[in-house]
């Protein structure tokens, strides 16, 4: 082996790799420009696939997977970018982006899962950095979940089964607790196999899929000092509910169950979250005690509202399983999504006409140009209205105040969290928002939708002003009072001030809503509390 490069034959073309050893690495990367992310992407993919075939002993092949750990994270972010948090069915460049993470990360870990035969066998060049060997690897493993999340993907089978192998063979080689340095985590806190396999596992128990971007940053950030709270033991705590119940023959990740199982295999591992929950509610009460996240160490850059909601999540995903209310029932519904605009025409059946039409009259006038409307009532846009807002059809779990459906076909629409659905059953027209996207490994699109309980009705409203110049008009959904929930109104993006006033225009009476709190921000709304007054 030369010491800058070896030669591979491919058929009649030869095919090189650009180093011999570590150092050598070093210096390739340090050569490598930066400013064009593709090729910086091809080089490093190459070489990293052309590892795989090379002859390297496990100690060097574990020491060049250390040197390229710091660029493959590099390029991770910058494909990020294109793909974290995209709706789906995502477009050719976020699904581009999205695979190239993928395969950048498992190309890396193909390096350490390299070296788990020679570390099985007693390689002596290895028993020195054992621990730290299958920490790097269960690092990478734990990264891929990271992508996957941002991605709004289910994490594939073939990396849970990699990951638990991975942990099964720290606990052969009795290394699992060891400590190890890692200057990437320069925040992390007592890193060590088990640590960052927990860190896996609850990152995915945390439910990506259902969060924003910077919510899963965050998450994965916090989780560098928390994970090693959970420890995944052998045996069971009778005594100590709830339990995370870890399968390391199981392809997937850990749940979280009010009670553990009362036959398990050898293979069976419980987490208990006491520590981590305790961790996690004391934060959110000095939160509402006036402490700010900073000294929480939960970030400079982090407001109050935003660490409380986050926290509020993670304690519900990681210490409160999921109860099942029984009027759940399997149906399939209609859903539309679109914004504003979309919701005034599925919800009065009309497209929404920015022109004010009954040019504020008395309302005896009012009247009589409305009875004069209906006589020639002709909707333009609805034709273009029906297939840019069409209904797609779902199948899945229905309950009062919660769906989860799954698309039966291609979905016309693209699909992102907090974003304004409406919903259509047998009977009724209801309204609500995305609270999870997810992708399965079969390409198969899942929605969980929270619907709000009031009776939507579609309003056209005006921003009622003293300026000589108007508002537009803009299209709204009242929703009404229930047993549940105060009446609210559904609003365009940045239409909240307080004591703003919006006045109707459709035909009836002028109605005046004074906007009194923001209930809800959403991606392409706003949820409204508000007074009526008289006109």
């Amino acid at each position: 082996m030369t010491n800058e490069f070896t030669l591979t034959q491919t058929g009649t073309e030869p095919t090189a790799l650009a180093f011999a050893d570590a150092d050598g690495c070093a210096r390739w990367l340090r050569a490598l420009p930066l400013s064009n992310i593709p090729k910086h992407y091809d080089a490093i993919r190459d070489q990293l696939k052309r590892m795989t075939e090379a002859d390297f002993t496990p100690r060097e092949r574990a020491r060049i997977a250390e040197v390229f750990r710091e660029p493959v994270a590099y390029l991770h972010t910058e494909l990020a970018r294109r793909y974290a948090g995209k709706p789906h069915p995502a477009t050719d460049r976020e699904h581009d982006a999205a695979e190239q993470g993928l395969a950048l990360w498992q190309a890396l870990w193909n390096q350490y899962s390299a070296c788990l035969k020679p570390l099985l066998e007693g390689d002596p060049e290895l028993q020195g950095v054992k621990a730290k060997v299958l920490q790097r690897g269960l690092w990478v493993g734990k990264q891929l979940i990271l992508v996957y999340g941002l991605a709004r993907r289910v994490p594939a089978a073939n990396v849970w089964q990699e990951l638990h192998a991975y942990y099964r063979l720290a606990e052969i080689l009795e290394c699992s607790v060891s400590a190890v340095s890692d200057e990437l985590m320069p925040n992390a806190v007592g890193v060590s196999c088990y640590s960052t396999y927990s860190h896996a596992l609850l990152l995915n128990l945390a439910d990506p899929c259902a969060m924003t971007v910077r919510q899963i940053e965050l998450t994965d950030r916090w989780l560098a000092m928390w994970a090693r709270k959970v420890f995944p033991y052998a045996q069971q705590r009778e005594t100590e509910v709830p339990v995370i119940v870890i399968d390391l023959d199981a392809p997937a990740g850990a749940s979280l169950v009010a009670v553990a199982p009362r036959h398990t295999s050898e293979a069976t591992r419980f987490g208990y979250p006491a520590k981590l929950a305790t961790s996690v509610r004391g934060r959110l009460k000095r939160l509402a005690s006036g402490a700010n996240p900073a000294e929480l160490q939960l970030g400079h850059e982090v407001s109050v509202e935003a660490s409380a909601a986050l926290l509020s999540h993670l304690d519900s995903r990681w210490y409160a399983p999921p109860k099942k209310t029984g009027n759940e029932t399997q149906t399939s519904l209609d859903l539309c999504v679109g914004g504003l605009g979309a919701a005034y025409f599925r919800v009065a059946g009309r497209t929404f006409n920015r022109q004010d039409p009954l040019g504020r009259l008395s309302y005896h006038g009012t009247q009589h140009l409305a009875t004069l409307g209906a006589l020639t009532d002709y909707d333009r846009n609805k034709d273009e209205a029906e297939k840019s807002w069409a209904w797609e059809h779902w199948q899945g779990i229905y309950d009062w105040d919660e769906a989860n459906v799954r698309r039966i076909g291609a979905a016309q629409h693209r699909w992102h969290l907090e974003q304004l659905v409406i919903v259509r059953d047998d009977e009724r027209v209801r309204c609500g928002y995305v609270r999870r996207v997810a992708l399965d490994s079969h390409g198969e699109l899942s929605v969980t939708l929270k619907l709000w309980s009031g009776s939507p009705t579609a309003l056209g409203v005006r921003a009622l002003t003293t300026m000589l110049s108007e508002d537009p008009p803009v299209p709204v959904v009242l929703l009404g009072t229930t047993t549940d929930e105060k009446a609210s109104i559904i609003t365009p993006p940045r239409t909240f001030n307080p004591g703003r006033i919006l006045r109707s225009f459709d035909s009836g009476p002028e109605r005046r809503f004074r906007l009194t709190r923001l209930v809800q921000r959403g991606a392409d709304f706003e949820r409204v509390a508000f007074e009526e007054s008289p006109a």
